[in-house]
């Protein structure tokens, strides 16, 4: 079946395809079918998933920055006339730039986790009903988690001292910005109890991801930071949950791309040898590029090499890459988001290397049509049950362009199947 698509494919490219000049990069013409989710308020900044009543299905959560308010979306793909969702509004959260499902207080319902920048510059905790209640708007309840001043921009849950219940990273943008951990205390509904601990200093953090780098069974934190004396693609070294360094700082480990403002990123193993790349995509001023970094040496997590990737001139300014097989091929392939996607540029693309993922040029596809201007992470999942790999994004439009509203939380519908 993944054969004969290729081949149906690139009997398609052949019509209508458009080359762009010095890169033999196909275009493909049709964008996907796109799905509204949400367009209801202003400024959706980031979608993350969890399954949080616990029926089997994904579910959505996203904070919607100039509406001040975070919602979780509900999936019932079983719904009549396809996937549909049921939108509760957990909570404000004035200038909100990230939410994440979180079990704050480990009791098996799922919480949500806002960050907030601009003026109001706060972790807040949105504690869930039972999940019998979960759509009571009425029964979330939203408290502080912790504030100190600082611009935050994104939380990821992490169990980093293996003592009472999860913990959670969290990084921050600009004067006095870091990257630190929340200590869960021994009674979370507490929230002045939960205790920062400084790992290291930040820039703008734009994505952290828990993985072990150097597979001494600690999860590690793996992040990019946009700008600043700590811009580049790096990774902070766990040293174990007995040790007394763990409320840090922690060992810094540089992996790339330190001259440049590196974005949101994915690592994954793309050429099948058992230990996962980085793709970044980046940029300096009016130089968008997008790259992988592939270890040098297999048994070290501090030697790395970076493989150029063409950028496709019809995206717009580099946002988030995110690693799929998009096509059903065997094979994974990029997603790229972008931002200041203006005149006919791109906001999604597809992309798909031919003989291996480290040579420059790959194929790339349409995603969003023209329409939209800045997205976000994006989430591959199989939103309709078809089998192949959807793209959920969000879109806020440029509110400081045009004051427009965006397209929302939406969903790309593959056409592979």
């Amino acid at each position: 079946m993944a054969r004969r698509f290729t081949e149906r494919v690139a009997v398609m490219a052949v019509g209508i395809c458009v080359c762009l000049a010095g890169a033999p990069i196909a275009q493909r013409a049709e964008p996907w079918t796109r799905h509204t989710i949400d367009a209801s308020s202003l400024g959706a900044d980031g979608v993350r998933a969890a399954d949080a009543n616990g029926d089997g299905a994904l579910d959505l959560v996203t904070s919607w920055e100039q509406g001040g308010v975070t919602r979780v979306y509900l999936a019932d793909p079983g719904s009549s006339g396809g996937p549909a969702w049921r939108s509760i509004t957990v909570g404000k959260s004035p200038d909100g730039e990230d939410a994440v499902f979180f079990d704050a207080d480990g009791d098996g319902d799922l919480d949500v986790i806002s960050s907030a920048e601009g003026a109001s510059r706060k972790i807040q905790v949105h504690w869930a009903p039972p999940v019998a209640a979960y759509t009571r708007e009425s029964e979330w309840r939203t408290e502080t988690l912790y504030s100190d001043g600082s611009q935050w921009m994104f939380a990821v849950p992490m169990d980093v001292d293996r003592r009472r219940g999860p913990d959670l990273i969290v990084g921050g943008k600009n004067e006095g910005a870091s990257v630190g951990w929340l200590e869960s205390p021994a009674d979370p509904l507490r929230v002045g109890d939960w205790k920062y601990h400084r790992l290291s200093d930040a820039g703008w953090i734009m994505s952290l991801i828990v993985k072990d780098m150097n597979d001494d069974g600690h999860a590690d934190v793996l992040l990019s930071d946009r700008f600043g004396a700590m811009a580049g693609v790096r990774w902070l070294e766990n040293p174990g949950p007995g040790s007394a360094a763990l409320n840090g700082p922690w060992t810094n480990h540089w992996i790339g791309l330190r001259e440049r403002a590196p974005m949101l990123i994915d690592a994954a193993d793309l050429d099948g040898d058992g230990i996962d790349e980085i793709v970044v995509p980046h940029y300096l001023k009016d130089d968008f590029q997008l790259s992988i970094l592939k270890r040098s040496r297999p048994d070290s997590a501090d030697a790395w090499v970076e493989h150029p990737i063409r950028y496709p001139a019809i995206a717009g300014r580099p946002k988030a890459a995110a690693i799929g097989d998009v096509d059903l091929d065997g094979r994974r392939d990029l997603v790229l988001s972008t931002e200041q996607a203006y005149e006919g540029k791109r906001g999604i693309v597809w992309l798909r290397f031919r003989d291996s993922p480290f040579q420059p040029d790959w194929d790339v596809f349409d995603v969003s049509g023209p329409e939209g201007v800045k997205f976000d992470l994006n989430l591959l999942l199989d939103v309709d049950g078809d089998g192949d790999l959807d793209v959920i994004n969000s879109e806020e439009n440029d509110n400081a362009r045009d004051g427009k509203a965006g397209l929302g939380v939406v969903w790309y519908e593959n056409p592979t199947r």
